[in-house]
């Protein structure tokens, strides 16, 4: 018998030939629209190598290389980002199988710049601005500085008719970001109000002088500071993922993870990145109150557009969904047969993402799942055969019928902490259904809840896809 038996006839023909799982029409303005900024240290290049192979579900457009309080020469003199793009080319034809968004090597490449890495910029303070909160006295004044490839980029971007907001992730100093709202706003008076409102950063740590001067002088962009990457994904948290970079990294096969620098996951940028993932069905990335693999933050008091994370356990629970993630898409850089790599389920909306319901009415949420990966029937006996023979179930009964063995893919469904509801509600649901429903709580005035939907494959590595349902209950009018 061959090693690989799929299942029946019918099944083979629901299966079929299928369009890579992210392969869309005219996606553009659903996906985010990045700046990366980084600063090249040991930890950022980890991250950039995760990051690049999130390229297809990210609009990156612009890397730009800049300096922080840690790396104040900055690195761009040294070819470590255009080795990583060309290492990114050679599997690009294998990521493409797998989904024919990912971007070429060259349009990357299009897209570096060089930022700030002028050390003078970084006023003389130490190690300090590493833990700075929010609200500390503005101590430079780029309208003396020198512009640069980098912070004309993002005043390119912020002038720009695309309406989506340019998600700049502070890898390392915001100097150069401080130095482009500089421009924007004496530069292009009229303009400013509109497109500064376009900014968001997310700052790991406020790694030099950048954030009290753009939360004072432009108060207008929203900033999220994250302290909680450490404790996660920074240094020394996840020594024991040295058997991961050994067997998906430096395994000698994938010319991007051979350049991967830690022998154990060490990447403390990455939460930048992973604001904008999770699918667009998590949306993480609309709000900073809604939370998401990058973490979910609070607006800061006194403040209109300054936010911090809630915490390192916000970033935690989605770990594990995230590295399996990572697992997958580091594989397809070594498989060009899209039938030889897992991919996650697709939810397909059947209730509306959003709905307005009065108090006392009965919510009810439902949705299509479909997972038409190939199943490996010979890896699922030697990985559960054990078991079933216990329960009386031989391997002649499992080959002659495995659809009534393997589940394809199981739901979950959760409240989460993102909306203005400050109760619980009681969910019914079957985990085996993409179905729930509550019923709407008593409210005084309109209260939204959250509700999140999660669909798990049965394959290795476990997949998850997601989907958030904002309710809004409205009182019952008496």
């Amino acid at each position: 018998m061959a090693k690989k038996t799929f299942f029946p006839l019918l099944l083979l023909m629901l299966i079929g030939v299928r369009l890579p799982l992210h392969a869309k029409k005219a996606d553009a303005n659903e996906r985010p629209h990045v700046v990366i900024m980084t600063d090249a240290e040991t930890d950022d290049r980890c991250s950039m190598i995760h990051a690049l192979l999130y390229a297809n579900d990210m609009d990156i457009a612009a890397i730009i290389q800049t300096n922080s309080c840690f790396q104040r020469h900055g690195w761009s003199k040294d070819p470590w980002l255009k080795n990583m793009i060309d290492a990114y080319g050679k599997v690009l034809p294998n990521l493409r199988v797998h989904d024919s968004r990912y971007p070429s090597a060259d349009y990357l490449h299009s897209v570096c710049f060089v930022g700030d890495e002028d050390r003078t910029h970084i006023p003389n303070i130490g190690k300090s601005f590493k833990s700075q909160y929010t609200g500390e006295p503005v101590c430079i004044n780029p309208v003396e500085w020198e512009d640069t490839p980098g912070s004309d980029r993002i005043v390119e971007l912020l002038l720009d008719n695309d309406p989506r907001q340019v998600i700049i992730q502070c890898w390392g100093g915001g100097n150069t970001a401080a130095k482009a709202f500089e421009k924007l706003k004496r530069k292009y008076p009229k303009q400013y109000d509109k497109a500064i409102q376009k900014a968001v950063l997310y700052c790991i740590w406020y790694q030099d002088a950048a954030g009290p001067y753009i939360e004072k002088e432009h108060p207008g962009a929203t900033i999220l500071l994250n302290h909680h990457f450490s404790g996660s994904w920074d240094y020394g948290t996840m020594t024991n993922t040295g058997a991961f970079v050994k067997d998906y990294l430096q395994n000698d096969k994938n010319p991007l993870g051979s350049l991967y620098e830690q022998p154990y996951i060490s990447e403390g940028d990455t939460p930048a990145f992973l604001y904008c993932l999770g699918g667009a069905g998590l949306r993480s990335w609309k709000n900073p109150s809604y939370g998401g693999w990058g973490g979910r933050f609070y607006r800061v008091d006194g403040t209109k557009n300054v936010w911090r994370d809630t915490g390192f356990g916000e970033i935690r629970e989605w770990m594990e969904h995230a590295l399996h993630d990572f697992q997958a898409r580091l594989q397809w850089c070594v498989t060009p047969e899209y039938s030889k790599a897992n991919h996650a389920p697709v939810i397909s909306l059947i209730s509306p993402a959003d709905l307005t319901i009065k108090s006392g009415e009965t919510v009810r949420l439902s949705a299509k799942i479909t997972d038409t990966d190939s199943i490996d029937i010979e890896a699922v006996w030697q990985l559960r055969g054990k078991m079933w023979e216990q329960k009386g179930r031989t391997r002649e009964m499992f080959l002659a019928n495995p659809a009534k063995f393997i589940e394809r893919w199981r739901a979950g469904w959760s409240q989460m902490p993102a909306g203005t509801y400050d109760g619980y509600v009681d969910l019914i649901f079957d985990e085996k259904k993409a179905t729930c429903s509550f019923v709407a709580p008593e409210v005084d005035k309109p209260q939204t809840i959250h509700i999140l939907l999660e669909a798990f494959d049965m394959a290795i590595p476990r997949l998850t896809s997601y989907q958030r349902y904002i309710i809004t209950v409205v009182p019952e009018k008496k």
